[in-house]
């Protein structure tokens, strides 16, 4: 007798994928991963006619079994390239007959996509769950860009049915600001890399979370009690000159242990922003927090230079299973960063310490700012 796959819909907002996960397949950590912003179901007739972006049939056994046919030309790409080796995904693609073979070459992953048949075959190999994340996160963005979504390269911080968003460049202090109002101010986490924000129908405008694996620098990781231990440094860790606040010496900090470290917004969530915040932090004395300067278009500018795309950079065409749409949401995209133009927002500078002195009220709330 043989065992039927288990079929699931996974769901972010919209974009629907269909999971077909053989017998023996192993998805559990996948799953697990996604499960804060995407939601897995039982795969059903979808009431609303919507048909899912694509299939993925996750097979048991061998990946080889997925390997394009013998001498068939392949070129070295990434999935990821970042500074941490840890992020790094490096690969093999071939592609024959219309379809595009890969291999993950540090676990030997391979996927096969098909998009005649709106089909992505996927093995996995030893510890490769987070190549299926890979896969998951980059068909979610790209659909979602192509419905006219923006992607914010921010964190999000959320508290009370609102957010706010931390915005700015790698190594601006995101992610030291978020924990900060975690830790001190009630906030959960509702993203800690980027958020998806979107425009309803009356021009209003929501923004959701995103699923990711921290990447912490040592002056964040240093601050916040247990945060070392769960990111594995030594107690006689000394991080190089000036790379406490910097990009360049960022770890890599197992999600779960830190799931359960800081709390979390509700999964699924998608809500209205209530602030924002710019930072630029570094060795100081004192944090400042000062009210963004300049009009209405010029904050919009700053938003604009911060929206990110799944379909830019040297490796985003790591495969072709989607067309880049992003073109005929151009407009729906620049209303977006103009709505959150309009948000109250403040730059930040110093260590990134907050307190109810220098917190605003309106992100400190009323109990914090009486202090």
């Amino acid at each position: 007798m043989t065992t039927r796959p288990t079929a699931l819909r996974l769901d972010f907002h919209g974009t629907p994928l269909d999971l077909e996960v053989a017998p023996g397949a192993r998805v559990e950590d996948a799953l697990a991963f996604l499960a804060t912003h995407l939601t897995a179901e039982e795969a059903k007739p979808d009431e609303t006619g919507r048909e899912p972006v694509a299939t993925l049939r996750v097979h048991a056994g061998d990946p080889g079994l997925l390997a394009p046919p013998a001498g068939t030309a392949a070129e070295d790409i990434h999935l990821r390239k970042s500074a941490s080796e840890f992020f790094t995904v490096p690969a093999r693609r071939a592609a024959v007959d219309g379809r595009e073979y890969l291999e993950c070459t540090k676990t030997g992953s391979r996927f096969v996509f098909d998009r005649a048949s709106r089909v992505i075959d996927v093995a996995l190999g030893a510890g490769g769950h987070m190549d299926l994340v890979e896969l998951v996160r980059d068909l979610v963005l790209k659909h979602q860009e192509n419905n006219g979504a923006a992607v914010l390269h921010a964190t999000a911080a959320y508290r009370d049915g609102t957010v706010v968003l931390v915005t700015g460049a790698k190594g601006a202090g995101k992610s030291t600001v978020l924990l900060e109002l975690v830790e001190h101010f009630g906030y959960e986490i509702l993203s800690g890399d980027k958020t998806v924000v979107h425009e309803l129908p009356d021009g209003s405008v929501l923004a959701a979370g995103w699923p990711d694996y921290p990447h912490l620098g040592y002056g964040t990781v240093a601050k916040y009690p247990g945060l070392r231990e769960i990111a594995g440094i030594a107690d006689d860790y000394v991080p190089a000159e000036g790379h406490a606040f910097s990009p360049v010496g960022k770890f890599a900090v197992d999600p779960l242990p830190f799931r359960d470290r800081f709390p979390s917004a509700p999964a699924g969530v998608r809500v209205p922003v209530a602030a924002i915040l710019h930072p630029s932090i570094g060795p100081g004395e004192h944090t400042v927090v000062e009210p963004l300067t300049g009009g209405r278009e010029e904050h919009a500018e700053v938003l604009r230079a911060n929206v990110e795309s799944a379909f830019d950079g040297a490796n985003a065409g790591w495969h072709h299973y989607l067309d880049d749409d992003r073109a005929a949401h151009a407009e729906r995209v620049t209303r977006i960063t103009d709505v959150l133009a309009g948000v109250p927002a403040w730059t930040l500078t110093g260590p990134g310490d907050l307190t109810a002195r220098n917190v605003p009220a309106l992100i400190a709330g009323p109990a914090e700012a009486a202090l």
